[in-house]
């Protein structure tokens, strides 16, 4: 724990004394007004974007370092310069440093304190901070006299103008992080959905292998029994039973895995999701991840349904792995295009996802929605992972009470029609 307080302070003390370095350099940048040893400088153009993006620095602690750094460099540069008497080199330096101190303490007391900043308060402050600073080092460069209006004029533009300038500058790159930043939560949160929707359609199938598991298990239980009656070594007889108590904690491991991805990816608390959103969040993800492989592939959406569906993971798996599909079926060609579609149907929602890849042939047709087909191999030999065609029309017939139909052409391209009942769509199967 003190460690990382030490090293805290050190990254804090070393980002002081960087931003006193950067504004001692910056004010080299200048030019004279109104009076002797009063200058424009591009430090104070700079001074607000440090405060901004530093707002975890003690203002005061800042300026101090600032106070010493800026002025000191300037003075010392006079002096070797020889442009000045030093009398009046002294005077520039404690106006200067007067200047600095009096801007951090102003917005000290005037924003940093504050529990609540928002950037009105923050350009408010900082203009007003530069005008009375400024102030303040005309008075001392002055003796404080000859006031006119004109100087407070002067002084006041010259505050604004840096001012807008300076927040500008702020504002514009911080906005900007913003938007990465929300681009990249948005790439996340798509993914999430993506890796969510592939779960549950996966705890969904292994909720239905449970009972084949059962029926594995029943029937080692039913051979062990029948086992008793025969003539068959009793180390024999007792494989069955011992087969029957393997696939029970089999089952239980099964069970607990099941428990713990249902329970991670529960969507009970989750809200309804637009089907545009659905739509949009599919197709952008699977833009994301093909556009390496699939740079030439395009995938255009047409959406003409505005249908609000709780059980939207359900949906996200069809439509991911039919456009996935059509996808990697262009592999070998140099373009090719992805469109999908939703139409409303009265009681029905048909989803097309039609491609101009090379289309598949009969034989192909008649087989792709029997489980455990595929022709997808990677280059060990290895079935690809995915819940499958098949797998997908369980879906759409029991979550949706739907179908899923396909059409190829050889050389011309692939369409699979999914229809789903609308009244099963707009809300959960009763439990």
């Amino acid at each position: 724990m003190m460690k990382q307080f030490h090293l805290y302070r050190q990254e804090r003390y070393q980002r002081i004394i960087l931003a006193a370095i950067c504004i001692a350099l910056a004010s080299q940048v200048n030019f004279q007004t109104y009076a002797p040893g009063f200058i424009i400088t591009l430090s104070v153009f700079i001074l607000p974007v440090i405060l901004y993006f530093n707002s975890d620095l003690n203002p005061i602690q800042l300026l101090v370092a600032v106070t010493i750094a800026s002025p000191i460099f300037r003075g010392l540069l006079l002096f070797i310069g020889h442009a000045v008497d030093p009398y009046d080199n002294v005077i520039y330096i404690l106006a200067d440093m007067a200047f600095y101190m009096c801007y951090g303490i102003l917005y000290y007391f005037l924003y940093w304190r504050k529990t609540e900043r928002t950037n009105t308060t923050f350009f408010l402050t900082i203009v007003l901070c530069d005008y009375l600073s400024n102030l303040l080092e005309v008075s001392l460069l002055t003796d404080f006299s000859h006031y006119t209006y004109r100087l407070f004029q002067i002084l006041f533009i010259a505050a604004l103008v840096r001012s807008i300038v300076s927040c500008l500058l702020a504002f514009l790159y911080h906005y900007f992080k913003l938007m990465l930043r929300d681009e990249k939560h948005e790439q996340r949160y798509y993914h999430f959905i993506w890796v969510a929707s592939a779960v549950n359609s996966e705890v969904y199938f292994m909720r239905k292998n449970i009972s084949e598991i059962e029926n594995v298990m029943k029937n080692a239980y039913l051979l062990n029994q029948d086992l008793q009656h025969t003539d068959i070594d009793k180390a024999e007889q007792d494989k069955a039973l011992q087969i029957a108590r393997d696939v029970h904690e089999i089952k239980k491991d099964y069970q607990n895995v099941i428990r713990g991805l249902g329970d991670y990816f529960n969507d009970d608390e989750d809200t309804a999701m637009q089907l545009s959103d659905i739509l949009t969040i599919t197709t952008s993800y699977i833009r994301e991840s093909i556009k390496a492989k699939f740079p030439h592939v395009t995938i255009e959406v047409h959406n003409h349904v505005d249908l609000v569906i709780p059980n939207h993971y359900y949906v996200v798996s069809i439509l991911s792995n039919l456009i996935f599909n059509s996808v990697d079926a262009m592999e070998n060609q140099p373009s090719g295009t992805v469109v999908v579609s939703a139409i409303d149907r009265g009681n029905h929602i048909i989803l097309n996802v039609s491609d101009n890849a090379s289309g598949m042939d009969q034989e192909t047709l008649s087989m792709i929605f029997q489980p455990g087909f595929t022709t997808k191999f990677n280059e060990n030999g290895d079935v690809y992972r995915g819940i499958g065609l098949s797998h997908v029309k369980i879906i759409a017939q029991e979550q949706f009470d739907g179908d899923i139909n396909v059409t190829s052409e050889l050389g011309k391209g692939t369409n699979f029609e999914v229809t789903l009942s609308k009244k099963r769509l707009e809300q959960e199967e009763e439990a």
